[in-house]
């Protein structure tokens, strides 16, 4: 019965962790024969391991390294496997703990020395059933997650993580003392303090993109403002031409019967100074409008480049759009600025439901970067940083997603938005 429990214990968990790994992870070109082999190879060596050497301590130290082995058939870093490991394995403990305090109401059982109980096979049995139900409970909390940041969901499932081990580890080490019922209620805080923490943590999040957001869409209420300023000051010159017209033609007519063609060059050359082309920008879309003509009103020493097609939006909104724009070409606007050879491209257009928009520019500077997280330069990091971040969450809010590439000094920002229902 010993040697069969640990069978299950070692061989059972190893094909369902298997399992969820291929759930979680990206498996390189190894054939499914091959990963049940290596599955099966590592329930041995466990097996082996706990009959030979039997020892709590030994045994999760072999079963964490023989899971983040495992993992080393998958593409993602080292990092993510290592957390995934400590996961899975949690939950595994989680599991064979349920199992052995289930068995406990009905036959006393010495938690320190578990493996001589009598239906020790059986309980590991019910260990492994309950791990893959605590699994597919697990995915389901994550399917709830997805819609969170992936740091914050991150940070979140570790805390849950390392209190499930805590909880587990308080309650098996005292069920068998009078301390029992005190290492529950301190499981019982430990909860609430670590809800209390991610309430806060999430809070202060919530609190600080609604700052940023805030910010910014003052920032393009001013560009609107200067948007509509320019757009009625050059509709009011066109009048004034206009009204000016018949008289122009009148005085250009006179030049040339009596052929005073000089003056008739002086003349045409005074107004063709007044009639230079606007810098202001009109795609027919104001928000967006406003953010592109303020930008290069503002920043003349930077050469632009639109590629703006018309847009037929029906459930994305040009503050949305405008929004990210903005902020794009602000960093973009702060890597020219360090630049010999400034430039930006702006390309924006739609096909059917997808809407993309591409900023390219110069950057000179190295880009500083972990993993695709951008980094800022600025010396005071505290307060910067947060441009990627916020159209990132904004994309994401508008089914989308942000990539940027940066080769031989030139950035390139791609933003894909999906112009679906929210529902």
């Amino acid at each position: 019965m010993q040697l069969l429990g640990y069978a299950v214990s070692a061989f059972g968990p190893n094909i369902i962790e298997w399992l969820c790994m291929d759930k979680l992870l990206h498996r390189k070109n190894i054939p499914t024969p091959v990963m049940l082999l290596l599955a099966l190879f590592s329930g041995f060596l466990i097996t082996l391991q706990t009959e030979i050497a039997y020892s709590l301590i030994l045994n999760s130290l072999v079963s964490i390294v023989a899971i983040f082995l495992f993992t080393f058939c998958y593409r993602e870093p080292w990092l993510y496997r290592l957390f995934i490991s400590f996961s899975i394995y949690v939950i595994a403990v989680i599991a064979e703990g349920s199992s052995f305090l289930i068995a406990q109401l009905f036959t006393p059982i010495n938690m320190s020395q578990a493996n001589t109980a009598t239906y020790f096979g059986l309980i590991a049995i019910g260990g492994t059933l309950l791990e893959a139900l605590y699994l597919v409970i697990a995915f389901h909390i994550m399917k709830l997650f997805k819609k969170r940041n992936p740091q914050i969901t991150t940070f979140i499932l570790f805390l849950i993580t390392v209190l499930a081990y805590s909880i587990i580890e308080l309650v098996v080490t005292f069920t068998d003392t009078k301390y029992l019922v005190p290492a529950l209620i301190l499981c019982v805080l430990l909860i609430s303090a670590i809800a209390g923490c991610i309430y806060l943590f999430n809070d202060q999040l919530r609190v600080q993109r609604e700052r940023m957001q805030l910010a910014h869409l003052e920032e393009m209420q001013q560009d609107q403002v200067q948007h509509y300023t320019a757009l009625y000051e050059a509709n009011r010159q066109v009048a004034v031409q206009r009204h000016d017209l018949k008289n122009i033609l009148l005085n250009i007519h006179s030049y040339i019967q009596i052929g005073d063609y000089d003056k008739l060059d002086q003349y045409v050359s005074n107004f063709r100074e007044k009639l230079q082309p606007s810098k202001m920008i009109d795609n027919g879309m104001p928000f967006i409008d406003a953010v592109l003509s303020a930008k290069m009103a503002e920043h003349t020493e930077i050469p632009f480049e639109l590629h703006i097609a018309p847009l037929q939006l029906e459930h994305l909104t040009q503050p949305q759009l405008a929004f990210i724009l903005a902020a794009a070409l602000d960093n973009a606007i702060e890597a020219c600025a360090q630049s010999a050879k400034p430039f930006i491209t702006v390309r924006l257009n739609q096909q059917g439901h997808m809407v993309s928009l591409v900023v390219i520019n110069a950057a000179d500077q190295p880009i500083k970067a972990i993993g695709d997280t951008l980094l800022t330069t600025k010396a005071d990091a505290a307060s910067h940083g947060y441009g990627v971040k916020s159209m990132k969450q904004a994309a994401e809010q508008a089914h989308g997603m942000l990539t940027w590439h940066y080769e031989q000094r030139i950035f390139t920002l791609s933003v894909l938005l999906q112009d679906i229902s929210e529902n």
